[in-house]
Order: C-alpha cells, then structure tokens, then sequence
C-alpha cells in the first residue's frame, strides 16, 4: 500500500507543498509536519515576519536544493511547479516564429551527501555506490497517469508504466559525485519536480539546483505576459502623475489636503508599477525572485490602498491625517498586513501549489478588514455630506457626493477582483495562460487606474479650489455662516477717545 502525506505549507518556503508517497508503509491520515527548511506554518496563523523571513528562500525557476533533507527509503517527493511553454507553442503563439530557443532544464551541480548532524547518517564510504535517488520533471497532469502509487521502484531506479521511455519526462540519476545534465522540454504545461530515493539508506541530504528556463528567459510561462502589462502601466502612471504634479504646481497656493493626497497616490502608482516591470525582467534574466523589488512592488501595492481611503476619511476643508484616530490608524495599519500577507501568498500560489483552503483562509481576513473600512469609509463619507449641506455649501457636497460613489463601485470592483483572484481560471488550461495576468494582477490594477483618475477629475485644481479650504465657524442658531465682525464694549470706548477727523479739531454740531 501506499502511504500519502501531504504537507501543506503555506506561501514561501522553500520545501514546496509537496506530495510524498512511500510503498510497503501502512497507510495514515493526512498530517502537518515541519519543512526541511524550517517550521511549516498554517496560512491562518501566517505573520507579516514569516513572511519577510521565508520568501527570501523561493528563486522562482532556479530552485536550489540546499541540503534539502531526502526521503526516506522508497519514496517519491513532488517539490515544486515549473509552468513551461515549449518552443513549438512558443511559435506557434508567435504567428508561427519564434525568436528564442527551446525550454530546457539544467540539473546544475546535483549530489547526495551524508546528512549534518544526523547519527545514522551512512559512511562516504558506502555512499560512493549508491545510485538510487532520481531528481525528475514530470508533466503535472500525467504525474498519476505515468507513476504507479504502489509500484513505482523497480530494483533501484524510478519505473513508469508501460515501461520507462516517456519523452516529456526528464530524469536525472544523482550519485555522491558532483554531476549536471541538460535537457530540452518538449512539452507545454506545468512539471512537477520530484526526488525519489528507491534504495535502503536513509539519512541523506541533496545539494544543487534545478534550473528551469523558458524559450523567453526564466520567467514562468504565466508569468510573462505581465511583463509587457506592467510597462503600459508604468507609462500610463508616469504620465499621470506628471499632468496631475503639473496642475498641482500651478495651482499650488489653492491645492487641499484631498489634492495633495491624490499626488502622492499618483507617484506611490508608479513606483510600483515601475518595480513591478523591473521586477519581471530581472526575474527573467537572472532565474531568482529580486528581494527588494518584489518588497517594493508589493509594499506599494498595500499603501496606495490605504492611502486612498484615508483619502476619503478624512474631514473636508483643512482635513489632515491627524484627524485620523489612533484607532483608526491601527485599523488601517492592519489592514496593510494582512493585504501584504496575501499579496505573497497569491504571487506563489502556483508553484507551490498552495490549496484553495488555504488560500480562503489568506483571503478571509481581507475580506473583513476590507468590509470594516468600507463601512467606515461610508459612515465619514454620509456625515461629512449631512455637515456641508447644514453649511450650504453646494460645491464641496457636490465634490463629496460623487467621491462616495466612487467608494461604492470601488468596493464592489475589488469585491469582484478579488474572487476572480481567487478562483483564476487561466492557470488549468495552457491555452489561457497569456490572460492569466487579469485576474492576476490586470483586474486590480486596471480598476485602481480608472478609481485615482476618476477622483483626479473630481478634484481637479482650479481657482474654484480655493473655498474648499473654507473652514466655517460656529454657528450660534442664527447667524449663517461666519460674522463679519465681533465688537465688545471697550472697542467702543476706544471708538469714543479718538478724534472725529485727522486734524484733531472738534466737530460742531450744525442745526
């Protein structure tokens, strides 16, 4: 009988949720166990300091095996999801050119060595004849059609059914010499890679790395579109951020605190946008996730939400940030982490086959924090509404009436981003894979673009701009709007000791 763990391991570390299948074992539920490369964490209990910890572990196409633990005896391990497009589909994608290679796969400096610090660990001696592990790309949709859970060992080697001559598997014998092998893939889909042991001992550690590239470079196949979406939209936000900065300089003596907002929003948007391409395009030339773009990217990602509701929260006139309570503010502040933490957990999703479970749970807690700040965001929205139209001021009303439109179709829109998001259906067919990055990254993005230049035209700064600035004082119940002038009875009796005219002399009454 087999025996099947799966281990689910949340967002980024490097020991993939992988399947492990172990013959002649008695079979056993389903179970957490730690990562060879540190704790397992549950997605619900994932924090904002695992996650700067583990992600600095993934190097996307370039997978290195760093003293990664081996199975046990007679067990095959899946470790991680490379997403290939072959030259042919390449091609063919192309109008039937394709100016790039073919993909390939470089087993890179692969060898079993004793495992550190392990007491049973076997001699060096005993290791030199040990030819039983197998490191091998296999296309994930054939992985159970080709692998035979009960009978996949034969004598020490990896067996397939119906023999072992299967050309979109790629596999690689890994002995206790440092050794490398190159290959071509041939076929388009994602590949499970896999490390199976089919000998006796135990104890053993693997070192190297696989490199996987596509015909473009290493960025993954459902990768490479976004690319090219996140150049148009550096562009896009380039040139909105210089007209809107251009209009605020002109105007700058009228701009309030929404216009000022709204100009840093505009160059947060492209700082991320910007990092986001460069991103993309040193992932796909070196092979590894680059550590502080993806922070970057992502860290943008979080405050231009934040700050567009703080936008909208805060009071008319001479509103600050300050007038955000302390509550308020911790609010938001959480908010950021638990769309940071999602952020990434969404970005890996694929490669490390994280389950829709865990993914719910990830998205969960947006989901409520997200809930919170709309109704916050509403509740401010209404109460600044009531408040200027007390103070008849049909101008900023007007300007604050169709911002709180513009919060509704904002908060339907990320409602209905978010569970494209989540449920993307670009990633099962290969066919799809060009569009993967809508539901992605496109659908967020696009939205957020059509939200800041919307409320860019709301706000634009003019002389008008001027009065919304207008602080109005109080109100006794009868007076309407603020009084010209305040007298008491000492600037009356200052009134009475000057003279009646500049000369000095006295007036005479004239009958």
């Amino acid at each position: 009988q087999a025996n099947l763990n799966k281990h689910n391991i949340a967002g980024l570390q490097a020991s993939l949720v992988f399947v492990q299948i172990r013959m002649g074992a008695t079979p056993r539920a389903m179970a957490m166990r730690p990562s060879t490369n540190g704790r397992a964490w549950h997605s619900s209990t994932f924090l904002l300091a695992s996650t700067l910890v583990c992600f600095t572990r993934v190097h996307a196409q370039v997978y290195e095996l760093a003293e990664v633990e081996m199975p046990g005896t007679f067990t095959l391990q899946t470790h991680y999801h490379f997403f290939i497009t072959s030259h042919a589909d390449d091609a063919k994608a192309g109008g039937g050119q394709s100016p790039f290679g073919g993909a390939t796969v470089n087993f890179k400096d692969l060898r079993v060595k004793p495992k550190d610090n392990e007491p049973n660990a076997p001699s060096a001696s005993k290791l030199a004849g040990y030819s039983s592990v197998q490191v091998s790309l296999i296309p994930l949709d054939k992985l159970w059609n080709i692998i035979d859970a009960d009978h996949f060992c034969l004598g020490n080697k990896l067996h397939f059914k119906g023999g072992d001559k299967h050309d979109e598997v790629v596999t690689f014998n890994v002995g206790a010499d440092v050794a490398s092998h190159k290959a071509n893939l041939n076929f388009s889909g994602p590949y499970a890679l896999t490390i199976t042991n089919c000998g006796d001992l135990t104890g053993l550690a693997i070192t190297g790395s696989v490199e996987v590239k596509n015909p473009w470079g290493f960025l993954p196949a459902i990768e490479f579109n976004k690319k090219a979406f996140y150049a148009g939209a550096s562009v896009f936000y380039v040139i909105t951020a210089l007209v809107w900065t251009a209009l605020a300089v002109q105007w700058r003596n009228q701009l309030f605190t929404l216009q000022k907002v709204l100009t840093a929003i505009a160059w947060i948007a492209v700082i991320e946008s910007v990092a986001g391409w460069a991103m993309l395009e040193k992932w796909n030339s070196g092979g590894s996730l680059p550590t502080m773009l993806f922070l970057t990217t992502t860290l943008a990602f979080t405050w231009k939400f934040v700050a567009i509701v703080e936008m909208m929260i805060i009071s008319p006139g001479k509103g600050t940030f300050e007038e955000v309570s302390i509550k308020g503010h911790v609010a938001l502040l959480s908010f950021m982490m638990v769309v940071f933490n999602y952020k990434v957990v969404m970005v890996f999703r694929h490669c490390h086959n994280i389950q829709m479970m865990q993914v719910c749970l990830n998205a969960l807690p947006v989901a409520l924090m997200f809930a919170i700040l709309v109704v916050w965001t509403y509740s401010t929205l209404n109460s600044a509404i009531e408040m200027l139209e007390e103070q008849k001021d049909q101008k900023k009303m007007a300007m604050y009436q169709k911002l709180r439109i513009v919060a509704g179709i904002g908060a339907l829109g990320a409602g209905l981003c978010g569970a494209l998001q989540i449920l993307d259906p670009t990633v099962a067919d290969t066919k799809l894979w060009g569009y993967h990055f809508l539901p992605s990254d496109g659908a967020f993005q696009i939205l957020y673009a059509v939200l800041l230049s919307t409320c860019m035209v709301i706000c634009l700064p003019s002389q008008d701009a001027q009065s919304y600035d207008y602080a109005v004082g109080q109100v006794d119940g009868e007076t309407i709007g603020a009084p010209n002038s305040v007298w008491d009875d000492e600037d009356c009796e200052e009134a009475k000791k000057e003279p009646a005219n500049k000369s000095g002399d006295d007036l005479v009454p004239v009958e």
